[in-house]
């Protein structure tokens, strides 16, 4: 089986690897004429702050929704129960981890640290600034802390790591920003709002 995957990867011009990944998925489905469901085009981190996006305002609790994560998550040494974010990101949330499970299985999750979850919804101002961040909103998600600090650049930021790149392409695809692979700091973060 790997070997055929091999082989059809060499043919749609994907790295091969034996894996069928986002790239994978993107490449056949380009060879077949496949024109996927498009991802979401979130409002702007300005539309956001300035309350007229889709978001609303910020601290309203009662758009927030708890998903159960689809594999183990680990915040401070603790098992998680559940992610609160805002209602409209949470089917792309769920759906982004569901996939990056399948994709890496849930022991390579372990070893890159993307069971290490360092919050969601939290109403604060963002690191370094007076704005609010998305995080007040229940948009933004952090993962794997530790190796991945505001100011830890790649190569040292674990999640720019080349290992992490279908992790990335996971979250992307349904429409969320890295700021790490966008501005290359605060590799754990990750938001469904675009930065310009």
């Amino acid at each position: 089986m790997k070997n055929d995957i091999i082989t059809i990867q060499k043919k749609i011009g994907v790295a091969a690897d034996g894996i069928i990944g986002p790239q994978t998925i993107r490449a056949l489905n380009n060879a077949l004429g496949i024109t996927p469901a498009r991802k979401p085009q979130w409002p702007t981190q300005a539309e956001v702050r300035k309350g007229t996006s889709c978001f609303g305002r910020p601290g309203n609790e009662s758009v927030l929704t708890a998903i159960v994560p689809p594999y183990p998550l680990l915040y401070e040494g603790k098992p998680v129960r559940s992610i609160r974010v805002h209602e409209l990101v949470a089917p792309h949330v769920l759906a982004a981890l569901r996939e990056v499970l399948e994709h890496y299985g849930q022991d390579e999750l372990h070893r890159l640290g993307l069971d290490v979850y360092g919050g969601s919804y939290n109403y604060r101002a963002s690191t370094g600034g007076s704005s609010l961040s998305m995080h007040a909103w229940g948009i933004a998600l952090d993962f794997a802390p530790a190796a991945n600090g505001y100011k830890v650049k790649a190569p040292r930021a674990s999640l720019s790591h080349r290992d992490c790149r279908a992790w990335w392409e996971i979250w992307e695809s349904h429409g969320a920003v890295s700021l790490g692979r966008e501005r290359d700091y605060d590799w754990m973060h990750l938001q469904f709002a675009r930065l310009c």
